[in-house]
């Protein structure tokens, strides 16, 4: 009989058990958890349902900021309207809400047919250029 001895046989062991816990407390329907560590944070990549999210947890289990998949309609009308005013509705792709720390804000793809941009708005609906788009 022989037996592994390497990380494949827990996917998580990288990940402080502090990270693990405060992912699951808030994420406990999770599914297809990937981490990946950068310096001295970890971002995870899941699903809850059909849609995709994306958290940046510290080493001490805080969430530093997280994300989700949204649709077009459920976007705030201020958003909404300013993305239609200056992309065109169908130009818009993958939509996405960001929180970090107590800030809401609104993150999309606009697809066109010689160049693509990535655009972060506020809640009312402003390009906000100090945020840089989460991929």
């Amino acid at each position: 009989m022989l037996l592994s001895c390497d990380d494949d046989d827990y996917p998580y062991a990288e990940v402080p058990s502090v990270v693990l816990n405060e992912f699951w407390a808030e994420y406990p329907k999770a599914t297809d958890a990937e981490f990946s560590q950068f310096q001295e944070t970890y971002e995870v990549e899941f699903e809850i349902g059909d849609n995709d999210y994306k958290a940046l947890f510290d080493s001490s289990g805080s969430i530093l900021k997280k994300k989700r998949e949204i649709s077009w309609s459920s976007l705030p009308p201020a958003v909404r309207n300013s993305l239609r005013k200056q992309y065109g509705e169908k130009d818009i792709k993958d939509p996405e809400v960001l929180r970090t720390g107590d800030k809401t804000f609104y993150q999309a793809e606009v697809r066109r047919f010689f160049s693509n941009e990535k655009v972060v708005l506020n809640e009312a609906g402003k390009t906000d250029t100090t945020l840089i788009y989460w991929k």
